[in-house]
């Protein structure tokens, strides 16, 4: 039995990007080379949650973007290089999520076409009511006289105790 994360990409790249509840030493050394001061940092990382969760931004590529955004915002140190480039994609890649339906048709038939056989009594194939010898006929025949013999036995026996009953 697996574990299913609830996490989207999105929630996912900011935790890798920022850091989880602490803030990670990758994005604190970035932030102390932009200029930029530690609660400055939290509130970067809060800002990306808050517009994860409201869903303003879409996408792993928004996120890098906002977030990038953001730290020139703050940043007073110019820096020439791009934070999130640093940071590989696939570890924030969504891998416990299922997958879309796809969109183009299956190659199955449609459901009313598909005709399931009956099931198969150990290769056995059934003759028709044409296709019986008389013996087999008249045996099929006195089967089913025996079950109609048994159900009006157990009428009858249900009536006399209705009989008895009533008087």
């Amino acid at each position: 039995m697996g574990f299913y994360s609830a996490n989207t990409p999105e929630q996912k790249r900011v935790k890798q990007l920022t850091g989880d509840i602490n803030i990670n030493d990758m994005f604190k050394n970035e932030c102390n080379t932009r200029g930029i001061p530690i609660y400055n940092a939290y509130n970067i990382q809060k800002r990306l949650i808050h517009e994860v969760e409201q869903e303003q931004l879409v996408g792993v590529d928004q996120v890098d973007e906002r977030l990038m955004e953001l730290l020139d915002e703050r940043g007073k140190n110019k820096v020439t290089h791009r934070y999130v480039d640093f940071v590989s994609r696939e570890d924030s890649a969504s891998k416990g999520v299922i997958p879309k339906r796809p969109d183009e048709e299956s190659s199955l038939p449609p459901k009313d076409q598909i005709r399931i056989p009956p099931r198969a009594r150990d290769g056995q194939t059934f003759k028709t009511d044409n296709e019986l010898s008389q013996e087999e006929m008249l045996k099929k025949i006195m089967l089913q006289n025996k079950k109609i013999i048994n159900q009006n036995k157990i009428i009858i026996d249900l009536l006399k105790k209705q009989g008895e009953n009533n008087d």
